[in-house]
């Protein structure tokens, strides 16, 4: 009896030393959201530029999975460690670690036991946090389709380096710039514009992508210093329709790939993207339609 007593006595000692010394952060802070782990990552990554309240810097980051932020907030400075796990197709759980360097000990003895100023500002933070989360996956819609094949096309198409979030704004800048290329040449138009990404690099958040236009009945294009043709052959891949503005489609490539990963699948860096809508002609962004292709990984 007296050993047991004194092995337990061992771990509880054990215990308080590491949540009093070691343990990384003073209160932790868990939800889950109906999003991608990407679409996740990159609204912590952006929290200071959609909200007054915080100001943050990113310390140190693991692509969709972790990210350690230095964050102020009324005044006083806070270590945040994010962690996010793809539970499933469209659930993202998500665990918070707050500290505050400054009081980390005070805040351990006392945060479990009473509402403590730093617990009521943590809490207070992350909230504000989920609110403009939430208000973000208001604007746009995902509906993962499955298995599919990308459009078989032939096309006139400009190249542009970029980052997804500036694509749509490169779509609007040459739109009319290939259109009257099809126009002045007589060229049959064969269905809405696509974006081709032809890479896209994760780590450095950069694209390079073909905006095309398909075209019907020709084999090559008249001489064009920017606008040349492609062949565009069908492929396995996975597909998700996409309800919302342009420039945010790129959040139903991390559902996809959330998808990919639950499902044992690989896919590629490459993605094609087609559009049902002129955003020109206005109207409410969650009826415009884009078809979302990413090519699987053939074994």
């Amino acid at each position: 009896m007296k050993k047991i007593i004194g092995l337990t006595s061992l771990i509880m000692v054990c215990i308080m030393i590491w949540y009093l010394g070691f343990k990384k952060a003073d209160y932790i802070y868990n939800f889950s959201e109906k999003a991608s782990t990407g679409t996740v990552y990159y609204s912590i990554s952006n929290w200071d530029k959609a909200s007054t309240m915080v100001a943050t810097k990113t310390l140190d980051s693991t692509l969709y999975t972790q990210l350690t932020q230095k964050l102020y907030y009324k005044g006083k400075q806070y270590l945040l460690y994010w962690d996010m796990e793809n539970v499933n197709d469209s659930i993202t759980a998500v665990s918070v670690g707050v500290k505050e360097p400054d009081h980390s000990l005070y805040n351990r003895v006392t945060a479990p036991f009473s509402n403590t100023e730093f617990k009521q500002h943590a809490v207070a933070m992350l909230t504000d946090f989920r609110s403009i989360l939430s208000k973000n996956l208001s604007t746009f819609k995902v509906d993962i389709l499955g298995s599919s094949h990308t459009p078989k096309k032939s096309c006139a198409c400009v190249n542009v380096t970029t980052t997804p979030q500036n694509k749509a704004a490169q779509m609007m800048r040459y739109y009319n710039y290939i259109n009257s290329f099809i126009i002045t040449h007589d060229l049959q138009s064969d269905g809405f514009p696509m974006v081709t990404v032809n890479t896209f690099d994760k780590q450095t958040n950069r694209i390079d992508m073909d905006f095309c236009f398909p075209i019907r009945g020709v084999t090559s294009l008249p001489a064009s210093k920017d606008i040349y043709f492609k062949n565009m052959t069908a492929r396995p891949a996975l597909k998700a329709t996409f309800n919302g503005n342009y420039m945010y489609s790129h959040q139903a490539w991390f559902s996809l790939y959330d998808y990919a990963e639950n499902h044992g699948l690989q896919l590629t860096n490459r993605i094609v993207e087609q559009f049902f809508n002129n955003p020109n002609l206005g109207g409410n962004a969650l009826g415009w339609k884009t078809e979302i292709y990413i090519p699987i990984v053939e074994q």
